[in-house]
């Protein structure tokens, strides 16, 4: 089936072989599900899947026998997937009580539940963006610049004998919140999910990434939807997960192979102290640098984007006495974000691709991803993000 380029769908076999280079969430996430079934991946990354599929029609139904031999291909890769998990946690904290054996874990009472436990939240509407949510976080993102400018203006300045570090910290602090907030404005638009329209989501994206915060929305798309698609995989040339992939350290041993540079392997001895200082210097300059130049293709839109937010800021700093101090106090800020979104994976395990898209895909993406605890009143700095196992 995966020789044919067929993906299996509600028990149904569809041709997608020539389809894989136009796919709109790329062409590698629809490539390496070949042969797979897709029944409950397709419908948790589509707003409309019944409509798309609607104009398919199936090569041939699949057999009893290719329907068994899929399911016990996925519990297989479950409960391995499982034990690994199992006992790494256990090697991590030995003092744990023991957990529960995999081999209770009954995958066809999972999946049924998971499917029905999605189609209820269908219903319920949770994944329907809502306006007065919108218009909420909007207001909260302008509020917040607007601080930063408004202490801007009434902190003391260099040319008073009062001023104090108080006058370029907090100023620092709301526009690395503004940018903190845009993020995640940014991220819930490209994965088209503010207003129902993906054109206007594509605005929103571009305006709140690369224009607010100064990373590229685009860019954050492409790599963000094959990053759920592929969570934390590789195959024998490197990595599949683009979002994971960092040139600095090794998040896991299965990765060892594909960084060549002693310097790397040095460093990665002392990855656990060097990980926060890297993120707090130079997280937000890297994340903007790598956004611009390793796009995929060239954007006029992108280009006028960066223009705007070096303008934007300009116009910015340019209220205070202080703007190195500001902007370094508002990048520390924002690397806040950064280290919860790489804190959602980089301690989880690392999968052949092959063998992660032919296993179940809940049960990897729960064993590849971890909450974040936070407080109830505390849950909008972190934008929703903190319950990564919710949002894959």
């Amino acid at each position: 089936a995966r020789q044919q380029g067929l993906v299996l769908y509600d028990g149904n076999w569809y041709s997608v072989g020539q389809f894989v280079p136009y796919h709109p969430g790329g062409a590698e996430s629809l490539h390496q599900y070949l042969g797979s079934d897709i029944s409950f991946v397709f419908r948790v990354m589509h707003r409309n899947p019944e409509n798309i599929m609607k104009y398919r029609k199936p090569v041939r139904a699949a057999t009893k026998e290719e329907m068994r031999g899929l399911t016990l291909r996925r519990q297989e890769i479950c409960h391995e997937m499982m034990e690994d998990y199992r006992v790494n946690c256990a090697a991590k904290t030995p003092s744990s009580p023991p957990t529960a054996s995999t081999k209770l874990f009954n995958l066809e009472a999972f999946e049924k539940e998971t499917h029905e436990l999605h189609q209820q939240f269908v219903n319920e509407g949770y994944f329907k963006p809502t306006l007065f949510w919108l218009i909420h976080k909007m207001a909260l993102v302008l509020l917040l610049l607007s601080l930063s400018i408004l202490s801007m203006k009434i902190l003391p300045t260099t040319e008073s004998t009062i001023a104090t570090p108080i006058s370029y910290i907090l100023p620092g602090l709301f526009l690395g919140l503004f940018w903190h907030q845009s993020g995640f404005l940014m991220h819930d638009a490209e994965h088209h999910n503010l207003v129902g329209n993906e054109r206007i989501n594509d605005i929103l994206g571009w305006m709140y990434g690369t224009v607010f915060l100064g990373v590229n929305g685009a860019w954050w798309r492409e790599e963000h939807r094959e990053h759920h698609a592929l969570l934390n995989t590789f195959d024998d040339e490197g990595f599949k997960d683009p979002q994971m992939r960092e040139d600095i350290w090794i998040q896991h041993k299965s990765l060892i192979p594909f960084y060549g540079q002693e310097l790397i392997h040095f460093l990665a001895n002392f990855q656990h102290i060097l990980f926060v200082p890297i993120i707090f210097i130079a997280g937000r300059i890297g994340i903007v640098i790598d956004s611009t130049l390793t796009e995929r293709k060239f954007r006029p839109w992108t280009i006028f984007g960066n223009i705007l937010h070096i303008l934007l800021h300009y116009s910015i700093l340019s209220q205070t006495s202080y703007p190195l101090q500001v902007y370094i106090v508002a990048s520390f800020q924002q690397a806040i974000l950064s280290l919860q979104l790489l804190g959602n994976h980089y301690t989880t395990p690392w999968n052949p691709v092959h063998v992660a898209t032919e296993g179940n895909y809940c049960v990897w993406q729960m064993l590849c991803t971890q909450d974040f605890a936070c407080p109830t009143w505390a849950r909008w700095y972190y934008g929703g993000l903190n319950f990564p196992y919710s949002h894959h």
